[in-house]
């Protein structure tokens, strides 16, 4: 075999035996002693030759995939703890161990911490602290250089942790090396372990080390990143909050100018709804304390607005911004009085602080609005109530000069109109005649006081409605129940005055049967023309209503009335009844089986009762008038 055998072997990178089967071969053949000598003199070189390749290549390829690490670094733009984890597992892969793991450091509290691992079988490692000077970690974070242990709980120039120790023995890790993140100083500690026993190389050592000093210019590079991206999102975010409180600034400057400019001119409560709608969009109504709309978007459905009216019912006479899940309200309130409501369906769901602020502005200047109508009103209030009386006091004169005095004042009497009496304890009088005025003048009617009671004229179709919400606003603002008759509609002038005797007659009627408090017409009492001019008498009405209850009691000698009375003086309540009657319970409910039987089955629906308990009251008060 000549020499070029041997080149030839470290040209093709042949293995280790290869070499050995070609010195075999030269020496089978050589022809002296001096040839073999020769031939294992090359064999040797060949050898070292091919180790010192094998180093270099090796060197290379460590070299190539450094660089490969740091060009990953490099180019990766992760936050810090992504690139933590990217360290670790390019370090594992550099050294081809089986675990590799980084820590860094805690200055102040004199230790290192764990913060990522690959290879790892279990938990135990999150979490630890490594105090300096304890274990590798502690070791090389305190004194910055590398240090390597063949067999960690073996070797002796370890000082040991407890919470340490238990960590390493969950990976079952025996040979470690750690070498130190450092930039201006030292910031953590660059891991790597196996399982089994042995040294790293000087080589390995060495290449862990050049990686975790690129690896800390990369932790360092993310952290300065990732704190001035945390700088540049919280100025963008100052920037936009700066730029929105410009805009909303910039609106409720506009809304202030314009709601002044509102007010200034005189203007209505439309001229409200339709510059809070600029300001807000969405829908927006104004509703008076009747629920009725008065103001409201152009083109708003009449669903939306009996939806938005039914939210108004809930905020009436509270001033403060609610949210009721789809309407956002808000009370139209001058001191205690209740001036009405303002709602507004959003654009959007999302409302803002500025959003609320506009539309309690937008109330405010309602309310001023609607206050100052009210003073006008109020200020017309004499002229008008003097109209009213003279239009309730039948004369033989014509009513052609009171029709001219109604049109001076802007009243049309032509109109269908209810008439409604307001009856309230004499001790709770003191504004019943202003609060009377300002209904009235919001319905574009007439008021005026007689005997301690309110009378109002004003349009509608429904006295028994009308009757109803003026009940209900009187009671509200005077603080004390208020009963009101209501009778109409009337369309002539001349039909007034039996109308406010006809509403006079329900009132009393009202009163008499203990309903304070309560609304009603002669229709909704259910005695039309019972004591009201129809020549109706109350034995009739009584007859008609319990006479078969009557007959019975006076046929059969049982308790039939008496226990009718009894049931409704205790608010219908069988137990209370039985025992003021002292029965049994299921005897009240057999007799009153026996008066459904004899009255019909709706005798006690919320139609008939007011009837019936009023045809009690009327035979008990003739059978005492008889006594």
């Amino acid at each position: 075999m000549n020499r070029r055998s041997f080149l030839q072997l470290l040209v093709d990178g042949a293995p280790l035996p290869h070499y050995d089967e070609v010195l075999h071969d030269a020496v089978a053949g050589a022809a002296s002693p001096a040839e073999i000598a020769d031939l294992q003199a090359e064999h040797t070189l060949a050898l070292q030759l091919r180790d010192t390749l094998e180093k270099r290549r090796s060197r290379h390829e460590q070299q190539r995939a450094l660089v490969e690490c740091a060009k990953e670094l490099a180019e990766d733009r992760s936050d810090p703890d992504t690139i933590l984890s990217l360290i670790v597992s390019q370090a594992q892969r550099l050294l081809g161990c089986d675990m590799a793991y980084l820590s860094l450091n805690d200055n102040e509290g004199r230790a290192t911490c764990m913060q990522v691992m690959v290879g790892a079988t279990s938990s135990a490692w999150k979490d630890v602290r490594i105090p300096f000077g304890i274990g590798i970690g502690g070791r090389v974070a305190a004194t910055g250089t590398p240090f390597s242990t063949p067999d960690y709980f073996s070797d002796e120039r370890l000082t040991h942790d407890p919470a340490v120790d238990t960590s390493v023995r969950a990976e079952r890790q025996v040979s470690i090396v750690g070498v130190p993140l450092r930039t201006s100083a030292v910031i953590g500690v660059l891991f790597a372990s196996n399982r089994t026993p042995g040294w790293f190389s000087h080589d390995a050592i060495a290449l862990l080390g050049s990686f975790a000093t690129l690896a800390a210019t990369a932790i360092e590079q993310a952290r300065s990143r990732y704190d001035r991206e945390q700088t540049l999102a919280a100025l963008r975010k100052e920037n936009e909050a700066l730029r929105q409180r410009t805009v909303d600034q910039e609106r409720a400057v506009a809304a202030h100018d314009q709601s002044m400019a509102i007010v200034l001119r005189g203007g209505g409560v439309q001229e409200v709804v339709a510059a809070a709608g600029d300001q807000l969009g969405g829908v927006l109504a104004i509703f008076d304390e009747f629920e009725t709309p008065v103001a409201w978007t152009p083109g708003a459905s009449h669903e939306v607005l009996r939806a938005m009216s039914a939210a108004a019912g809930g905020a009436a006479g509270r001033p403060a911004v609610a949210h009721d899940g789809t309407y956002w309200v808000t009370g139209l309130v001058a001191g205690t009085e209740n001036l009405g409501t303002l709602v507004w369906g959003p654009p959007a769901a999302s409302v803002g602080d500025l959003d609320r602020r506009l539309l309690a502005r937008a109330a405010v200047v309602a309310s001023l609005l609607q206050l100052f109508s009210r003073n006008l009103a109020a200020a017309e209030a004499r002229v008008r109530g003097e109209l009213l009386d003279d239009l309730l006091t039948p004369t033989p004169r014509t009513y052609s000069s009171l029709a001219e005095r109604a049109l001076r004042i802007g009243y049309q009497p032509q109109k269908r109109h209810a008439v409604v009496v307001a009856h309230i304890r004499a001790e709770n009088r003191q504004n019943l005649a202003s609060v009377a005025s300002d209904l009235a003048a919001a319905r574009d009617g007439l008021s005026t006081v007689r005997d301690g009671q309110a009378i109002l004229v004003v349009p509608s179709d429904d006295p028994s409605l009308t009757g109803r919400q003026i009940a209900r606003s009187m009671t509200t603002r005077l603080g004390s129940p208020v009963t009101v008759g209501a009778a109409g509609p009337v369309d002539d002038p001349a039909d007034l005055p039996s109308a406010y005797a006809e509403a006079l007659a329900c009132v009393q009627a009202l009163l008499r049967l203990e309903r304070v408090g309560a609304a009603a017409t002669a229709d909704d009492l259910g005695y039309a023309g019972l004591l009201l001019g129809d020549g109706a008498s109350a034995v009739r009405f009584v007859e008609r209503t319990l006479g078969p209850v009557i007959r019975h009691d006076e046929q059969r000698s049982t308790a039939l009335m008496e226990t009718l009375g009894t049931y409704f003086a205790t608010g219908q309540s069988l137990a209370a009844s039985a025992k003021r009657l002292h029965i049994h319970p299921n005897t009240v409910t057999q007799r009153l089986d026996r008066v459904r039987r004899l009255l019909g089955m709706d005798w006690n629906s919320p139609d008939h009762t007011l009837e019936v308990q009023l045809a009690l009251r009327l035979h008990r008060l003739r059978r005492e008038l008889d006594d």
